[in-house]
């Protein structure tokens, strides 16, 4: 055997011995998310946060400067299934809770069950901020709670007659100490009450603004513009064969 191949069995012996040394002496571990003694399955994006601190697929936190104090607030997925997906999520502020929802099947419902957070603004002495209940669209809820956790505005259906939040465009916008919320009666740019958009009367009210004035520690809503069929069909160009 000549030189050349007795020196590179000596290397190939050499990196044998490094990697069963190596091998022998670092603790390995599963890199993989893990909570309450248990991997975790959650997609990204079923928590969704805006401007977390600190992040994971499960937990975010959250830290506001409100009314010049520290307000540290926290959502998570906690009571994991033996699957690795939540039944359970709870969102708090100063360690006070303000949001909880059990029941949970992100393993079923996917997108449905995800859960975001959005729009945070600081408004005087509360944080305000949306918060939408999966991905179906208009399933949107406007928040104001204060660093205590109580819920000092809470709305869903904007107004009678099922007016939700478009979520599905962009529906919110701060001035001052002034909320707008842009709503909807009509799902998906079509449905109207169960029907085409076209079956609606010309002067019903489709869709409308509402501003939230926080003053004098409540808030005073009022509607300020409304959209009517005939003008909805319009702006969005839709063709209908039939008006009454």
């Amino acid at each position: 055997m000549n030189k050349r191949k007795w020196i590179g069995i000596i290397i190939v012996l050499i990196v044998l011995v490094v990697l069963i040394a190596f091998a022998s002496t670092k603790e390995f571990s599963d890199s993989h998310l893990r909570a309450e003694g248990k991997r975790i399955w959650v997609n990204e994006g079923a928590l969704v946060v805006d401007g977390c601190d600190e992040a994971s697929a499960i937990y975010c936190k959250k830290t506001l400067n409100v009314a010049g104090e520290e307000a540290v607030l926290e959502f998570l997925f906690y009571n994991f299934k033996d699957n690795g997906y939540p039944e359970s999520v709870r969102a708090m502020i100063n360690g006070h809770e303000f949001y909880q929802e059990d029941g949970l099947n992100i393993e079923e419902n996917g997108s449905l069950d995800y859960k975001i957070f959005l729009n945070f603004h600081v408004l005087d002495d509360l944080v305000v901020f949306t918060f939408t209940d999966g991905t179906a669209g208009r399933t949107t809820t406007l928040y104001a709670v204060d660093t205590e956790g109580n819920i000092v505005l809470e709305e869903k259906e904007i107004d009678e007659d099922d007016m939700l939040i478009k979520d599905y465009t962009d529906f919110i916008t701060y001035e001052d100490n002034v909320i707008t919320i842009y709503a909807t009666r009509v799902v998906e740019d079509v449905n109207y009450h169960g029907e085409s958009i076209c079956n609606a009367k010309d002067q019903d009210i489709v869709e409308a603004y509402y501003t939230y004035t926080y003053q004098d520690g409540k808030f005073v809503k009022e509607r300020t513009r409304v959209i009517e069929a005939l003008e909805f069909i319009d702006n969005k160009g839709i063709t209908c064969t039939q008006r009454d």
